[in-house]
């Protein structure tokens, strides 16, 4: 149960800071892409590949501490699962501002 809540704790830390700086990339990227057409979206996509590459490594590194732990598929599966629904709910706690 430790390994389990081990590898669920430390993605659920890591999914905050992933998607923080994924939307800057992404706001970054549409602020580069209407200066370029006077105001209407490109032809490219929002979705720069760093920021894919970074979501590939997240996951992987899960992966990667899950097998280092030993857990099985279904529990690492489950265990990915919570900590992104965890690491989505401190990401929109943070960024509403609401502490109190």
């Amino acid at each position: 149960m430790f390994r389990f809540l081990l590898s669920t704790f430390l993605t659920a830390l890591a999914v905050p800071f992933y998607l923080k700086w994924s939307r800057d990339h992404a706001e970054g990227q549409i602020d580069k892409m209407q200066a370029a057409v006077h105001g209407t979206p490109g032809a490219e996509s929002p979705v720069t590949p760093e920021v894919l590459l970074g979501g590939a490594g997240l996951l992987a590194g899960h992966w990667l501490l899950s097998r280092i732990l030993g857990l099985r598929f279904l529990q690492a599966f489950l265990s990915l699962l919570i900590a992104i629904g965890a690491g989505f709910g401190f990401y929109f706690f943070g960024a509403s501002g609401k502490w109190r």
